[in-house]
């Protein structure tokens, strides 16, 4: 497709010296605008003929525009230097893609497929007939067109007769001279959608921020769509069926994307209005695109009924309403304190206005010309407030980028202190404890855990060199950062509260003591001392039971830690055997989930293997859950007395 557009750019460029030197001879008769050729609407061969009975003309209506058979007339006379010319060529240009042209009565040519869109969108065509068909100089020119929308036909070409050697070079002086008046136009379709194609690779890197996806979509496709526009112009190879496919759904397509970018930007749910709205922009065109590979006899019909009045305008409106939509994000812009969206939001109203407008006029309310000519070029407004709208949301988005980038250093920095905080709190080295074997395993659901435990050797006074230990383990409700932080506090409550209690149960009643009105979180916690002889005395605040020996060590169920003030913990007191080993668990390894029964690891199986070792244990509720989204923190901690104390 590029190829050949640069190639039609090449050739018309190549012809400019010829295309003038030709044209500005004598010898060329350029016919009158459409609007002064005479109509008739219908289908009546006689309308071919140079004086025809019944042929008379007629205003057309809106209604009976779109894929109807139409008869378009004009009388000239050749200039005498025409008339002694044996061979002339018409030049048809501008017209739809399907029909058939008469030269006095006589067919000279065609599409060769009429009532159908098998035909090219390109239909600048050249017709040769003799100049003896002249009656005394009189010609009258018939052309039966079906009139089909397609993506903007020209209007801006009228045809022209030349002799047969000289007619090339006026189709070629006319593509050159569109070409340079409307550079501009596409130039600015370019520009936006190689912006298009930078929102879009910028939703690939951050796939949360939908705006630059629909607006990126948005901007490829206004491109995507004035191709079928340069192929009325120059021969692209794009047939009629596509252009007026890409015109119909593309239009309720892009009116979708807009108001999905508007909403996406102000981060709220598109109403149930804008939502109908889209329904009905896209209905406008989709039955078209449906029925394209169908039989024109059942094509022709159903585009009828979708493109009349009735349907084409309430289509158009909701457009229109698209267009408006964009209104909402103005005074959002001018309200933020970035200067950025300041200059977003002066973008927004020019574009806003802009496209406003000319979906106005399609539906005939009042509206103001969109297409300047300056020194010949045609400044298109449309064009310039889609491309100026789209270069301020491409710098605006790169601050905004930029400052995304300047938080994302941040957090990195805060996480990285936070995972600082958690090697104290999940220690990688464990203080040593005579008599007793310690191992743990720790496979966090995120980047910093809520789950943590401590081991606090206590000093034996009987026996220095056999000391007793608490050992606590727990997990903080929620995760991430403000988890952590609550486990900073209570590590440190711990280490202080260590060398003042006794039991695991008043230990537990000094940390609900201080976590109580901190915050509207909790933590469960299980506490152990570990006396020298094997004694185990055990409190339990809401966490799961531990186990010995493979066997659930049954707890009096309390409350978590913070909940309420004054709570009085039990306690249980059990012998740990030589060889043996206690086992606790959070309740990551309990609640880890199968990715395909949605079945919990549970009690069951957590006590089954809870003679394994942490390692194992952890592992296993981790494969359990292999493919599901790990929920909570798994850790494993188990306690085994050594036949030999362990000596520091």
């Amino acid at each position: 497709m590029k190829n050949k557009i640069l190639m039609g750019l090449i050739l018309a460029a190549l012809s400019i010296s010829s295309a003038q030197a030709q044209t500005e001879q004598s010898g060329v008769l350029r016919l009158p605008w459409w609007d002064q050729w005479t109509l008739h609407v219908g289908d009546d061969p006689q309308c071919a003929q140079i004086d025809p009975p019944a042929c008379t003309g007629e205003p057309l209506k809106f209604e009976d525009w779109s894929f109807a058979n139409q008869w378009q007339r004009v009388e000239v006379t050749l200039p005498a230097e025409l008339q002694s010319t044996p061979q002339l060529g018409l030049l048809v240009q501008g017209e739809q893609p399907v029909y058939e042209v008469f030269v006095n009565g006589q067919r000279i040519g065609g599409s060769d497929k009429f009532a159908t869109l098998r035909v090219p969108q390109y239909s600048r065509a050249i017709f040769s007939f003799p100049s003896r068909l002249a009656n005394q100089g009189r010609l009258v020119i018939a052309i039966h067109a079906q009139a089909v929308h397609t993506s903007n036909p020209m209007t801006e070409f009228v045809p022209a007769i030349a002799p047969i050697d000289r007619i090339q070079a006026v189709r070629d002086e006319d593509t050159l001279s569109y070409l340079a008046s409307s550079w501009l136009h596409y130039l600015c379709y370019m520009a936006m959608f190689g912006a298009g194609i930078v929102f879009i690779l910028l939703f690939g890197v951050n796939t949360r921020a939908h705006e630059y996806f629909w607006l990126g979509a948005r901007l490829c496709m206004l491109l995507i769509f004035r191709l079928g526009e340069l192929a009325a112009v120059i021969n692209l190879s794009v047939p009629a069926w596509l252009a007026l496919g890409t015109s119909a759904l593309f239009n309720g397509i892009s009116a979708f994307f807009s108001i999905e970018f508007v909403f996406s930007f102000l981060e709220r749910p598109v109403p149930k209005l804008f939502r109908a709205i889209e329904i009905l922009c896209l209905l406008n065109g989709l039955p078209l695109l449906l029925l394209l590979p169908m039989p024109s006899s059942l094509f022709i019909p159903v585009a009828r009924l979708t493109d009349n009045v009735y349907v084409h305008h309430p289509g158009i409106a909701g457009i229109l309403a698209s267009a408006l939509a964009f209104f909402l994000l103005v005074p959002f812009c001018f309200k933020s304190k970035l200067a950025e969206m300041r200059w977003i939001g002066a973008a927004t109203l020019f574009y806003a206005f802009e496209e406003s407008n000319r979906m106005a006029g399609f539906i005939h309310l009042p509206s103001i010309p969109q297409d300047v000519f300056w020194r010949g070029v045609d400044i298109d407004l449309r064009a310039i407030s889609n491309l100026l709208f789209a270069a301020v949301m491409l710098v605006a988005m790169t601050f905004r980028f930029r400052r995304i980038q300047d938080r994302n250093r941040q957090v990195e920095q805060e996480m990285a202190a936070a995972r600082s905080v958690q090697q104290i709190l999940i220690p990688d080295l464990f203080p040593t404890v005579p008599g007793l074997l310690i191992e743990s395993a720790y496979l966090p659901a995120q980047e910093v855990g809520g789950d943590f435990f401590q081991i606090l050797p206590i000093t034996n006074l009987a026996d220095p060199e056999r000391p007793s230990a608490f050992i606590v383990l727990g997990d903080v409700s929620g995760k991430g950062l403000k988890a952590a932080m609550t486990v900073s506090l209570i590590v440190g409550t711990l280490r202080t509260y260590a060398e003042f209690y006794s039991s695991p149960a008043d230990l537990l009643a000094g940390l609900n003591r201080r976590l109580y009105g901190r915050g509207d979180g909790f933590a469960t916690c299980l506490a152990l001392m570990v006396d020298p002889s094997g004694k185990l005395t055990l409190a339990n605040a809401g966490h799961p039971n531990p186990y010995l020996n493979g066997i659930e060590i049954h707890t009096e169920a309390n409350l978590p830690l913070g909940l309420a003030e004054n709570i009085h913990y039990s306690e249980i007191t059990l012998q740990l055997p030589l060889g043996q080993a206690c086992t606790l668990v959070t309740d990551g390894v309990v609640e880890a989930t199968s990715a395909t029964t949605r079945e919990l690891f549970g009690f069951a199986r957590t006590e089954a293997i809870s003679t394994q070792t942490a390692s194992s244990i952890a592992e296993a509720a981790r494969d359990f859950g292999k493919g599901a989204p790990q929920a909570d923190d798994i850790t494993v901690l188990t306690i085994a007395r050594t036949p030999q104390p362990i000596l520091a």
